[in-house]
């Protein structure tokens, strides 16, 4: 039988076991015909993606269709029953291309992350929303319901793998003749650092990114190994204040520690904790970010008092050692518990609190993502019977009824260690649990700030004003702003009243404002 007869063989038998079943959500039909999907290398295979709406797997017949290459992915989620992927767009000739998919910019990796300790089936989802909020990038991600080789695998979030390009990381390629970057790096787990990276002064397993290990060159190993060295030595001296700004986003840094710290971030700064360099024709500095992987965020895992809504992630007791190549930074605990630097987050915080991440805009989101997600649960938890049970380590349910408990952090590799410090007993109430924790969670961060929310947010998720956040810096004058387009630039005070206005032209501009709002906390927006 040839591929095009194996291949509509296969869709006519799907197509009969599925055709009186609607979906409202997006499909992604996988076939590899049959082949075993390994965690490397990929195999390759194709992918339908049906999105009309109300989606039948006969659909598939007019859908798109992509020539994929498919390999498992995770690090311990590789031992849960449902599995992630790593999903690569292919040409006939199995070379690269970027496509996009469901509405997201074109790109050729793409991650299909199949939510099975996180009972919600939504904390990535709502992480990368939270940071793309703050108007720096994120992974976006599309909820689907996956179909492998004919069999229904459940609701997964595809998302874009992190990368440089201009719809994702907006980094300048690296050239030989440049060397400056862009650079992607993490602190992460591996069992082999002297292929993957390379190990800091600290102690901490640096994993090339992009380029990635496989096709960086000696060179730029050594450049980007001499950069983090020469910030880690920086910011150990006692006048690292008045050095570190040249080398270090700061603005950047303080979004990326507050999302962490407001996810309860179990990882938090310990694993998959990415950062990128630029190049230096675009300042050349050190940036935390984007975020990712929040399978066990929100309170979801006991260890090390995850639990609990209260205490900071960069307080974690995880000292390093030569068996813990993990723990947290000392450059990273001393920014933090800076008194200036806690000023810039008390005044970002507040500002984000006032608008994007006030609680009015945290609950539409929740809302919005139960109402799109109540008929698919129900089919992804008959497929994955896991609702009111625990999860272990080793990726079975029912963890822990056979003796097996937490251990603590030094039980945190042992295969009777339980994710889910909680086991709600229905859909409903483990997004309820979460949304509580969340809210909670801020409002322990809220008191830390010495913040009151307002009763409604300053502006609205979605605004079409021009966002400035990344395009202006306050100065001890008032404000140097940068404008794409002529625009009124506008400061509200924490309550929404206009504090402060004025027209300006594309351009930069260095502006002096009134004395009595220097020391203000308000909010910048231009139209």
């Amino acid at each position: 039988m040839n591929k095009w007869k194996k291949m509509f063989f296969f869709f006519l038998l799907f197509s009969i076991s599925s055709t009186a079943q609607e979906y409202d959500l997006p499909l992604l039909l996988l076939n590899t015909n049959g082949a075993t999907i390994p965690d490397e290398p990929k195999v390759p295979g194709t992918m339908h993606v049906i999105d009309n709406g109300k989606n039948r797997v006969s659909d598939s017949i007019r859908a798109p269709r992509y020539n994929i290459g498919i390999e498992l992915r995770g690090q311990t989620s590789i031992n849960f029953q449902k599995k992630g992927y790593g999903v690569e767009l292919r040409d006939a000739e199995g070379v690269e291309v970027k496509e996009s998919l469901l509405g997201m910019p074109a790109g050729d990796d793409w991650v299909l992350h199949g939510p099975y300790v996180d009972k919600t089936l939504i904390r990535n989802a709502i992480a990368h929303k939270l940071y793309r909020d703050t108007e720096r990038y994120s992974p976006r991600s599309r909820h689907v319901e996956v179909f492998l080789n004919g069999d229904y695998i459940g609701v997964y979030l595809l998302l874009e793998k992190v990368k440089r390009g201009k719809d994702r990381l907006g980094l300048k390629k690296l050239k030989d003749e440049d060397l400056s970057g862009g650079y992607i790096f993490r602190h992460d787990k591996t069992n082999s650092i002297e292929l993957e990276g390379f190990k800091s002064i600290e102690g901490h397993q640096i994993i090339f990114h992009y380029p990635n290990w496989q096709k960086i060159e000696e060179p730029a190993k050594q450049y980007l190994k001499n950069f983090y060295t020469q910030f880690e030595q920086t910011m150990r001296q006692e006048t690292w204040k008045s050095q570190y700004e040249r080398i270090f986003d700061v603005d950047a840094a303080v979004d990326y520690l507050l999302h962490q710290e407001m996810t309860k971030n179990s990882d938090a700064y310990i694993c998959s904790f990415y950062m990128f360099k630029e190049n230096d024709a675009d300042g050349g500095k050190l940036n935390l970010g984007p975020p990712w992987d929040f399978n066990l965020a929100f309170g979801q895992v006991q260890y090390n008092n995850n639990m609990v809504v209260e205490n900071w992630q960069v307080d974690q007791n995880m000292p390093l050692s030569s068996g813990n190549p993990y723990g947290i930074a000392p450059w990273l605990k001393t920014l933090f518990h800076d008194a200036d630097f806690q000023n810039k987050m008390k005044s970002r915080w507040a500002e984000l609190r006032s608008s994007v991440w006030h609680t009015v805009n945290v609950d539409a989101l929740f809302d919005s993502l139960k109402v799109t997600l109540q008929s698919a649960q129900k089919r992804n938890f008959e497929r994955w019977d896991v609702i009111g049970t625990a999860i272990g380590m080793d990726g079975k349910p029912n963890c822990g009824t056979g003796g097996g408990g937490w251990g603590g952090m030094g039980g945190m590799f042992n295969p009777n260690l339980c994710f889910n410090g909680y086991s709600e007993p229905t859909w409903d109430a483990e997004v309820e649990h979460l949304r509580g924790f969340l809210k909670d969670r801020i409002a322990w961060m809220d008191r830390q700030f010495d913040f009151r929310e307002p009763s409604r947010p300053v502006l609205a998720l979605n605004t079409k004003s021009q966002q400035l956040n990344k395009l202006y810096k306050r100065t001890q004058q008032g404000l140097h702003v940068y404008l794409s387009k002529s625009s009124k630039v506008n400061l509200y005070s924490l309550k929404g009243s206009l504090l402060w206005s004025q027209s300006l032209e594309a351009g930069e501009h260095n502006i002096t404002l009134p004395s009595h709002l220097l020391q203000q906390v308000w909010v910048l927006r231009a139209f």
